[in-house]
């Protein structure tokens, strides 16, 4: 049955042409008898759909003709009354606060749409459902960006989650010019950020690492990402990167990646398998490809049996059992991953708005309202999709600086802790291709303050911390 529904969902017309069969049978078996004419045998053929015979004349095609019309007729019926009962569910899961539609034209989509706690799918890109959450979950990137555009005005009120799989929203203009609440999430993201959250190296800050991601995917290029960006725990540590697999210009920008402390970046020319040298020095080798995972772990069990070994796996796999070591780890199942929850991620989002709040009342040299919302929402409005994910960015690190706190590794007035900040800063510019100039130019992505910290006056040093004390109780709430 699954079979049946994959060919049908992938050729939908496929459904007409079976219902054709009966008639195109039948009309066969009237045409062969010599008793109708054309325009006769048409009609009669029509006819047995509604089980209602023209003629007692029969034959195997008649007949064949006959049972199966029956089945088409009984389907069409039943879709007929499924799809009543689906409009009448619909229609009362709307009312729910929390009702969620998926707009979508994928598998992915598909079971995501299947594990909402209130919702329902639709392939519809017309015109938005009357819900309070809207996830646009098309294939093809500017089908949801234009899905949003289209529907601005009609999606006031209401949340939007833009899922994107190739164009990167961090280039995109304000967004925001409706009351929607928007946000975007990327699949590769999701599993960066979930694999960091799980697989830190806080362990490893009072000790050199070293750690090498194996695969130029755009999985891999997440795992990068979000490990420069979020592991940053003091100012001594010293972790190094060892990538493989990246060439060209990108494998360029890499090597010239600025770390802004004594974490260093090493791109290697040579294939993985002809570096066992390098391999055997590694604490943890992060393996992004989907597929030749036995090739790896088993060469690293003989070179580094010692080493952290973590596979990338989108699906249900595991060889944790199958080998003799604890160090063996399989992550990234999309299943887990795409659920409502983490598209949701309200918390997230909130940090974000609420660090980029904190930044504008220190600019205003006032202190946060008690009915802070309304205003807090109109600043995150103004931000294009760049500053959004700056704020993000500062959002998903803060876990760690507040766990380095609560450890008494840092103290809340430490200079240390707005240092760490300025580096996390720096490299989430870095990363997205920016660089240093005496004057600031965002349309060429240059900054003046892209500068050691050492280097900062005092004011700007100062911005590396929360400003409010009424907003750092409400982050610290959230964390």
């Amino acid at each position: 049955m699954s079979i049946i529904k994959k060919i049908v969902n992938k050729f939908p017309g496929i459904v007409y042409i079976v219902a054709l069969i009966p008639f195109l049978v039948a009309s066969y078996g009237y045409y062969i008898t010599g008793e109708f004419s054309f325009w006769e045998t048409v009609y009669a053929a029509i006819a047995i759909y509604f089980v209602n015979p023209v003629s007692e004349i029969t034959n195997g095609f008649i007949l064949f003709g006959e049972i199966t019309s029956v089945i088409v007729t009984a389907g069409i019926i039943l879709s007929v009354l499924k799809y009543a009962l689906k409009k009448v569910s619909n229609f009362f899961v709307r009312f729910r606060k929390d009702a969620t539609v998926v707009y979508t034209d994928n598998d992915m989509g598909r079971k995501l749409a299947a594990s909402l706690k209130h919702g329902y799918m639709t392939t519809s890109s017309d015109k938005p459902e009357k819900v309070k959450n809207h996830i646009l979950m098309f294939s093809d990137d500017t089908e949801n960006v234009s899905f949003y555009s289209r529907n601005e005005s009609k999606l006031e009120k209401t949340n939007v989650y833009l899922f994107m799989s190739e164009l990167d929203y961090t280039l995109l203009k304000v967004a925001d010019k409706s009351d929607a609440n928007l946000h975007f999430f990327n699949i590769n993201d999701l599993v960066a950020r979930d694999y960091w959250k799980n697989n830190s190296l806080y362990d490893f800050k009072d000790r050199a690492c070293k750690v090498a991601i194996i695969g130029s995917t755009d999985i891999g290029k997440a795992l990068f990402k979000y490990g420069y960006l979020n592991n940053l725990y003091t100012l001594n540590q010293n972790f190094e990167y060892h990538l493989y697999a990246f060439k060209g210009p990108e494998a360029d920008f890499l090597r010239n990646l600025k770390t802004e402390n004594n974490d260093k970046i090493f791109v290697h020319d040579d294939y993985w398998e002809n570096d066992s040298n390098t391999l055997s020095q590694m604490d943890r080798v992060i393996y992004a490809e989907k597929t030749d995972h036995l090739n790896l772990i088993q060469k690293l069990l003989f070179i580094n049996p010692t080493a952290e070994i973590h596979c990338y796996s989108p699906d249900e796999i595991s060889y944790e059992d199958v080998y003799a070591t604890d160090s063996l780890l399989m992550f990234g199942n999309v299943n887990k991953l795409i659920s409502e929850d983490n598209i949701k991620s309200e918390k997230l989002y909130r940090l974000g708005k609420l660090f980029n709040y904190d930044y504008s009342l220190r600019y205003a040299s006032r202190e946060a309202p008690a009915d802070y919302e309304k205003e807090m929402e109109a600043e995150w409005s103004k931000l294009d999709g760049f500053k959004k994910s700056s704020s993000i960015a500062r959002a998903d690190h803060y876990w760690i600086e507040k766990r380095l706190k609560d450890d008494g590794i840092l103290s809340e007035t430490e200079e240390e802790s707005w240092h760490i900040e300025h580096i996390r800063w720096c490299r989430f510019h870095y990363i997205n291709h920016w660089s240093y100039a005496e004057k600031r130019d965002n349309a060429r992505r240059k900054h003046n303050l892209l500068i050691p910290y050492e280097d900062l006056p005092k004011s700007e040093k100062e911005k590396d911390g929360i400003y409010d004390a009424r907003i750092k109780e409400e982050i610290n709430r959230l964390i």
